[in-house]
Protein backbone atom coordinates (compact mmCIF):
# COMPACT_ATOMS: atom_id res chain seq x y z
CA UNK A 1 0.00 0.00 0.00
CA UNK A 2 1.33 3.53 -0.64
CA UNK A 3 -0.25 6.55 1.52
CA UNK A 4 0.39 10.19 -0.20
CA UNK A 5 -0.27 13.33 2.41
CA UNK A 6 0.78 16.63 1.52
CA UNK A 7 0.41 20.14 3.14
CA UNK A 8 -0.35 19.74 6.58
CA UNK A 9 1.55 22.61 7.90
CA UNK A 10 2.56 21.84 11.32
CA UNK A 11 3.78 24.93 12.78
CA UNK A 12 1.09 27.03 11.56
CA UNK A 13 -2.25 28.37 11.96
CA UNK A 14 -2.89 30.27 9.20
CA UNK A 15 -6.08 29.44 6.78
CA UNK A 16 -6.78 26.54 8.88
CA UNK A 17 -10.25 25.29 10.17
CA UNK A 18 -11.73 22.45 11.46
CA UNK A 19 -14.15 20.15 9.76
CA UNK A 20 -17.56 20.91 11.10
CA UNK A 21 -16.35 24.13 12.48
CA UNK A 22 -16.15 26.75 10.01
CA UNK A 23 -13.70 28.48 12.60
CA UNK A 24 -10.33 29.05 12.66
CA UNK A 25 -8.11 26.68 15.19
CA UNK A 26 -4.60 26.45 16.36
CA UNK A 27 -1.89 24.58 16.72
CA UNK A 28 -2.87 23.02 19.57
CA UNK A 29 -6.37 21.66 18.54
CA UNK A 30 -5.30 20.46 15.39
CA UNK A 31 -1.60 19.64 15.00
CA UNK A 32 -1.44 16.17 17.57
CA UNK A 33 -4.40 15.37 15.39
CA UNK A 34 -1.55 14.66 12.42
CA UNK A 35 0.67 12.43 15.35
CA UNK A 36 -2.54 10.56 15.30
CA UNK A 37 -2.88 9.89 11.77
CA UNK A 38 0.36 8.58 11.14
CA UNK A 39 0.37 6.33 14.14
CA UNK A 40 -3.17 4.87 12.17
CA UNK A 41 -2.03 4.91 8.66
CA UNK A 42 1.25 2.86 10.69
CA UNK A 43 -0.92 0.30 11.68
CA UNK A 44 -3.58 0.60 8.96
CA UNK A 45 -1.19 0.61 5.60
CA UNK A 46 2.15 0.63 6.82
CA UNK A 47 3.37 -3.12 7.91
CA UNK A 48 5.87 -4.32 5.53
CA UNK A 49 8.88 -3.17 3.47
CA UNK A 50 6.67 -3.45 0.40
CA UNK A 51 4.44 -0.39 1.65
CA UNK A 52 4.88 3.29 1.09
CA UNK A 53 4.62 6.28 2.96
CA UNK A 54 5.35 9.26 0.70
CA UNK A 55 5.25 13.07 2.02
CA UNK A 56 4.01 15.16 -0.33
CA UNK A 57 5.86 19.06 0.86
CA UNK A 58 4.57 21.40 3.33
CA UNK A 59 4.58 19.11 6.16
CA UNK A 60 5.98 21.40 8.17
CA UNK A 61 5.88 25.15 8.16
CA UNK A 62 8.77 26.60 8.24
CA UNK A 63 7.19 29.87 6.66
CA UNK A 64 4.96 31.17 9.49
CA UNK A 65 6.79 29.96 12.47
CA UNK A 66 10.47 28.97 13.81
CA UNK A 67 11.83 25.82 12.54
CA UNK A 68 13.10 24.80 15.98
CA UNK A 69 10.16 25.52 17.77
CA UNK A 70 7.68 23.52 14.86
CA UNK A 71 10.41 20.50 15.09
CA UNK A 72 10.25 20.18 18.91
CA UNK A 73 6.79 20.46 19.52
CA UNK A 74 5.92 17.96 16.52
CA UNK A 75 8.86 15.56 17.77
CA UNK A 76 6.24 12.69 18.66
CA UNK A 77 4.91 12.75 14.85
CA UNK A 78 8.77 12.25 13.63
CA UNK A 79 8.99 9.52 16.33
CA UNK A 80 5.47 8.02 14.61
CA UNK A 81 7.42 8.24 10.87
CA UNK A 82 10.68 6.79 12.46
CA UNK A 83 8.72 3.77 13.59
CA UNK A 84 6.68 3.51 10.00
CA UNK A 85 10.77 3.82 8.24
CA UNK A 86 11.79 0.91 10.75
CA UNK A 87 9.36 -1.85 8.30
CA UNK A 88 8.28 0.30 5.36
CA UNK A 89 9.50 3.21 3.05
CA UNK A 90 8.76 6.86 3.63
CA UNK A 91 9.74 9.71 0.63
CA UNK A 92 9.77 13.19 1.27
CA UNK A 93 9.50 15.44 -1.65
CA UNK A 94 10.08 19.05 -0.67
CA UNK A 95 7.72 21.99 -0.54
CA UNK A 96 7.83 25.58 -0.68
CA UNK A 97 7.31 25.53 2.99
CA UNK A 98 9.36 23.04 4.15
CA UNK A 99 12.19 23.90 1.43
CA UNK A 100 14.83 23.91 3.89
CA UNK A 101 14.29 20.43 5.31
CA UNK A 102 16.28 18.98 2.07
CA UNK A 103 19.46 20.94 3.71
CA UNK A 104 19.14 19.71 7.03
CA UNK A 105 18.38 15.89 5.56
CA UNK A 106 21.51 16.38 3.50
CA UNK A 107 23.72 17.76 6.41
CA UNK A 108 22.62 15.29 8.94
CA UNK A 109 23.95 12.74 6.29
CA UNK A 110 21.21 9.62 7.67
CA UNK A 111 18.69 7.63 5.87
CA UNK A 112 17.14 6.17 8.49
CA UNK A 113 13.54 7.93 8.77
CA UNK A 114 13.43 9.16 5.00
CA UNK A 115 14.61 7.48 2.28
CA UNK A 116 14.95 10.21 0.09
CA UNK A 117 14.09 13.74 -0.25
CA UNK A 118 13.71 15.73 -3.69
CA UNK A 119 11.38 17.57 -5.41
CA UNK A 120 10.25 15.38 -7.35
CA UNK A 121 10.22 11.20 -7.30
CA UNK A 122 9.24 9.01 -9.87
CA UNK A 123 7.73 5.59 -9.39
CA UNK A 124 6.70 2.62 -11.47
CA UNK A 125 3.51 1.48 -9.52
CA UNK A 126 1.83 -1.82 -10.66
CA UNK A 127 3.11 -1.50 -14.41
CA UNK A 128 2.24 2.32 -14.26
CA UNK A 129 4.29 5.54 -14.16
CA UNK A 130 3.87 7.77 -11.34
CA UNK A 131 5.05 11.04 -10.64
CA UNK A 132 5.26 12.72 -7.59
CA UNK A 133 5.84 16.82 -6.80
CA UNK A 134 4.59 19.31 -4.27
CA UNK A 135 3.38 21.76 -7.03
CA UNK A 136 4.46 24.98 -6.75
CA UNK A 137 6.25 24.21 -9.66
CA UNK A 138 3.35 24.69 -11.67
CA UNK A 139 2.29 27.85 -9.67
CA UNK A 140 5.18 29.50 -10.64
CA UNK A 141 4.12 29.01 -14.43
CA UNK A 142 0.89 30.30 -13.76
CA UNK A 143 2.16 33.42 -11.06
CA UNK A 144 1.62 37.00 -13.12
CA UNK A 145 5.19 38.41 -11.27
CA UNK A 146 8.05 35.87 -12.31
CA UNK A 147 8.28 32.57 -14.14
CA UNK A 148 11.55 32.01 -12.92
CA UNK A 149 11.91 28.39 -10.47
CA UNK A 150 14.78 29.99 -9.39
CA UNK A 151 13.65 33.35 -7.77
CA UNK A 152 11.00 31.56 -6.05
CA UNK A 153 13.43 28.87 -4.64
CA UNK A 154 15.23 31.68 -3.47
CA UNK A 155 12.28 33.42 -2.09
CA UNK A 156 10.99 30.07 -0.06
CA UNK A 157 14.43 29.34 1.26
CA UNK A 158 14.64 32.91 2.63
CA UNK A 159 10.90 32.56 4.07
CA UNK A 160 12.42 28.91 5.77
CA UNK A 161 15.01 30.91 6.93
CA UNK A 162 13.53 34.04 8.64
CA UNK A 163 10.37 33.03 10.07
CA UNK A 164 11.27 33.82 13.79
CA UNK A 165 14.46 36.20 13.11
CA UNK A 166 14.08 39.16 15.03
CA UNK A 167 15.48 42.80 14.39
CA UNK A 168 18.19 43.33 12.12
CA UNK A 169 18.91 40.09 10.89
CA UNK A 170 15.38 39.71 9.74
CA UNK A 171 15.76 43.11 7.94
CA UNK A 172 19.33 42.18 6.63
CA UNK A 173 17.13 38.98 4.72
CA UNK A 174 14.39 40.71 3.29
CA UNK A 175 17.05 43.47 2.08
CA UNK A 176 18.70 41.00 -0.03
CA UNK A 177 15.49 40.36 -2.30
CA UNK A 178 15.28 43.74 -4.50
CA UNK A 179 11.57 44.94 -4.01
CA UNK A 180 11.62 46.93 -7.30
CA UNK A 181 11.76 43.80 -9.02
CA UNK A 182 10.47 41.40 -6.88
CA UNK A 183 7.92 43.15 -4.44
CA UNK A 184 4.69 42.17 -5.64
CA UNK A 185 5.83 38.42 -5.75
CA UNK A 186 7.30 38.86 -2.01
CA UNK A 187 3.71 40.30 -0.90
CA UNK A 188 2.25 37.70 -2.99
CA UNK A 189 3.98 34.50 -1.31
CA UNK A 190 3.21 35.54 1.89
CA UNK A 191 -0.26 35.50 1.42
CA UNK A 192 -2.00 32.34 2.02
CA UNK A 193 -2.42 30.30 -0.60
CA UNK A 194 -6.15 30.71 -1.02
CA UNK A 195 -5.79 34.32 -1.34
CA UNK A 196 -3.09 33.97 -3.28
CA UNK A 197 -4.27 30.91 -5.80
CA UNK A 198 -7.67 32.23 -5.87
CA UNK A 199 -7.03 35.86 -6.22
CA UNK A 200 -7.85 38.17 -8.66
CA UNK A 201 -5.14 36.17 -11.31
CA UNK A 202 -6.88 33.35 -10.51
CA UNK A 203 -4.20 30.86 -10.55
CA UNK A 204 -5.20 28.16 -9.49
CA UNK A 205 -7.52 27.03 -12.64
CA UNK A 206 -4.28 27.86 -14.34
CA UNK A 207 -2.55 25.71 -11.95
CA UNK A 208 -5.17 22.78 -12.94
CA UNK A 209 -4.75 23.31 -16.64
CA UNK A 210 -1.15 23.18 -16.60
CA UNK A 211 -1.25 19.83 -14.37
CA UNK A 212 -3.63 18.19 -16.63
CA UNK A 213 -1.99 19.48 -19.67
CA UNK A 214 -0.21 17.03 -22.48
CA UNK A 215 2.89 19.66 -22.07
CA UNK A 216 3.42 18.39 -18.63
CA UNK A 217 6.16 16.45 -19.50
CA UNK A 218 8.52 19.63 -19.99
CA UNK A 219 7.84 21.21 -17.11
CA UNK A 220 6.85 18.31 -14.44
CA UNK A 221 8.35 15.33 -15.83
CA UNK A 222 5.51 13.07 -15.76
CA UNK A 223 4.91 10.67 -18.57
CA UNK A 224 2.22 8.51 -17.06
CA UNK A 225 0.21 9.38 -13.73
CA UNK A 226 1.31 13.17 -11.73
CA UNK A 227 0.43 13.27 -8.11
CA UNK A 228 0.86 17.10 -6.51
CA UNK A 229 -0.43 19.03 -3.70
CA UNK A 230 0.06 22.87 -2.68
CA UNK A 231 -3.18 24.10 -4.36
CA UNK A 232 -5.45 22.77 -0.58
CA UNK A 233 -8.01 21.51 -3.41
CA UNK A 234 -8.40 17.53 -3.95
CA UNK A 235 -9.48 15.89 -6.91
CA UNK A 236 -8.54 12.68 -9.67
CA UNK A 237 -9.08 12.88 -12.89
CA UNK A 238 -8.84 9.20 -14.80
CA UNK A 239 -8.76 10.69 -18.29
CA UNK A 240 -5.81 12.77 -17.35
CA UNK A 241 -4.06 10.86 -15.20
CA UNK A 242 -3.88 13.58 -12.73
CA UNK A 243 -4.17 14.01 -8.92
CA UNK A 244 -3.96 16.26 -6.11
CA UNK A 245 -3.79 15.52 -2.16
CA UNK A 246 -5.43 18.27 -1.26
CA UNK A 247 -4.64 19.24 2.38
CA UNK A 248 -5.06 19.11 6.09
CA UNK A 249 -8.01 21.03 6.82
CA UNK A 250 -6.77 24.09 4.63
CA UNK A 251 -9.16 24.34 2.21
CA UNK A 252 -12.40 27.04 3.46
CA UNK A 253 -14.53 25.81 5.93
CA UNK A 254 -15.74 22.43 6.18
CA UNK A 255 -12.95 21.03 5.02
CA UNK A 256 -11.28 17.77 5.90
CA UNK A 257 -8.18 16.17 6.92
CA UNK A 258 -7.06 14.86 3.26
CA UNK A 259 -4.82 12.00 2.17
CA UNK A 260 -4.46 9.40 -0.79
CA UNK A 261 -3.68 5.86 -0.99
CA UNK A 262 -2.51 4.33 -3.85
CA UNK A 263 -3.64 0.65 -4.59
CA UNK A 264 -3.18 -1.55 -7.86
CA UNK A 265 -2.24 1.45 -8.96
CA UNK A 266 -4.77 3.83 -8.86
CA UNK A 267 -5.19 6.68 -6.20
CA UNK A 268 -8.21 7.23 -3.88
CA UNK A 269 -9.34 10.34 -1.61
CA UNK A 270 -9.52 9.52 1.81
CA UNK A 271 -9.91 11.85 4.93
CA UNK A 272 -9.39 11.12 8.50
CA UNK A 273 -12.06 11.23 10.75
CA UNK A 274 -11.71 13.31 13.84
Amino acid sequence: MIVVVSDVHLGSDVGRKCKGTGRACDDLELDPLFQAFVGYIGKEYLQTKEDRLILLGDIFDFWRKDAAEVLIENQEAVSKMKEIASRSVINYVVGNHDYSIREMWRIAGTRNLFCTMDKRLHLDIDGKAFTFIHGHQLEVLANPYDKSQKVYDSISAMLCSSAGVTGTAASALWSAIDPGTHGDYVKSMKKSTSERLKGKHNALDIVEELAQSKSRPIYTGADGWLVYGHTHRSYVDEESRTANTGSWGRNGDDCGLDYMIIEEGMPKLCAYEI
